[in-house]
């Protein structure tokens, strides 16, 4: 959220309540369309082993007993997601084009270039279509390897999230806390800190678990293995030259009023 908030007046305050407000609203109404979803599943043999490969469609086809209604749901669906893409394509191409400004990723003076016409990241936004395409041929090939990449996503969220909690509430325990923004948890704060540690160990532990027994090659769960090659990629390209070039990110401009 560091680029946020340099865009952002009263980033301390909003961009907090921003985020809480997001995952409240879409938590809500996922909730509230997985209700008639599941209470519209139908013959579960035919959805889980559907030729289409997508679920969801069986279970539009089995409740409306229409091509067309399934076609209109599955358009409104595809809308949703299309939609979503323009939004989740600006938003990452930004923070690849942040993170290079602070020479954070390998070749920064590259995406971090701004289109002189444009005035958008074009590097990051090529980077980005580059590597949908090819998540999108991966499947033609190896399934196995599709689900392990869509996996990593999930698994480094909570590793990022895990990572500054644990520091915190070191430095709490060390009594050695920075001074507190707006929002403080008081007496809560270090029992909310060893439960999400907790919780986000557990949950990791089960994320890079096999889904089908006995285990074999193809249905083998590949997202541990992969989160740890993606961790020494890392490590290696901070001990080669990372480590020098990157410069610690502060806030461009003070926008508190």
């Amino acid at each position: 959220m560091a680029c946020s908030g340099d865009e952002t007046k009263k980033p301390k305050t909003r961009v907090p309540r921003s985020m809480i407000a997001t995952v409240t609203v879409n938590a809500t109404m996922m909730f509230a369309y997985l209700i008639p979803l599941l209470y519209s599943l139908g013959n579960l043999d035919q959805v889980t082993n559907t030729v289409t490969k997508l679920p969801v469609i069986e279970v539009y086809y089995q409740a409306t007993k229409s091509k067309h209604a399934t076609n209109l749901l599955m358009f409104m669906m595809l809308l949703i997601v299309y939609i979503s893409l323009v939004n989740m394509f600006a938003s990452v191409s930004r923070l690849i084009w942040s993170f290079a400004t602070d020479k954070g990723l390998p070749f920064s003076p590259f995406f971090a270039r701004i289109h002189p016409k444009l005035g958008i990241p074009l590097n990051g936004l090529n980077l980005i279509a580059v590597i949908c395409i090819l998540l999108a041929i991966i499947p033609a090939f190896n399934s196995t390897a599709f689900y392990a990449l869509i996996s990593l996503p999930l698994i480094s969220l909570y590793i990022s999230y895990f990572i500054p909690i644990l520091f915190i509430l070191i430095r709490k325990l060390q009594g050695r806390h920075p001074p507190y923004g707006p929002f403080k948890l008081g007496h809560w704060g270090i029992p909310l800190n060893l439960f999400s540690l907790v919780y986000i160990l557990f949950m990791i532990s089960f994320m890079a678990l096999p889904t089908f027994r006995p285990v074999n090659a193809s249905n083998m769960n590949y997202a541990g293995p992969l989160i740890l090659a993606v961790i020494v990629i890392a490590l290696g390209d901070w001990f080669i030259s990372g480590r020098h070039r990157f410069q610690v990110p502060t806030m461009r401009h003070q926008r508190e009023s």
